[in-house]
């Protein structure tokens, strides 16, 4: 029979997090040292490794997605519609957005997905404004005129 851990002796799961906790201390920088210090608390507290590092990755990736919705002037809304199956952004006049987002979506998840769509954005953008510079220069041209000739490859 095996015998369970006792209050002071951890699970081998939870004693081989605290080990690589400590490894990773050695290897990166001392600002981070207290995060993984805490994390390693956290840890021992409740004793379940996966489900600590999955709420402190759900945090962490919070927090970058609120910088970067901010960044952007993006406001991001948790949908309470359980229809809603997939991020939605609607873009201002103005460059900012508001994003909809499925309801126990991962903030990880939503950030990779605005990233994607700020860069389609940025990307639109910037054709639009090589087409007016095209036009300003005297190009006189339709727009499919013009994608045919700025998308062709040198030979």
């Amino acid at each position: 029979m095996q015998q369970q851990p006792t209050e002071f002796e951890p699970s081998p799961a939870v004693a081989r997090t605290l080990v690589q906790i400590e490894a990773a201390k050695l290897v990166v920088g001392q600002e981070l040292a207290p995060v993984l210090d805490a994390l390693g608390d956290l840890i021992r507290i409740n004793g379940a490794p996966s489900s600590s590092i999955a709420w402190v990755s759900d945090i962490l990736a919070r927090e970058q997605l609120r910088a970067y919705a901010a960044q952007h002037d993006i406001t991001v809304h948790t949908s309470r519609d359980d229809e809603v199956f997939r991020t939605m952004i609607i873009w201002t006049a103005g460059g900012g957005g508001m994003a909809i987002v499925p309801a126990g979506q991962r903030p990880a998840r939503t950030l990779v997905l605005l990233r994607e769509e700020v860069a389609q954005r940025d990307e639109a953008a910037a054709r639009g404004a090589a087409f007016q510079a095209s036009v300003a220069a005297g190009h006189v041209e339709d727009i499919d005129g013009w994608h045919a000739r700025t998308s062709r490859t040198a030979p």
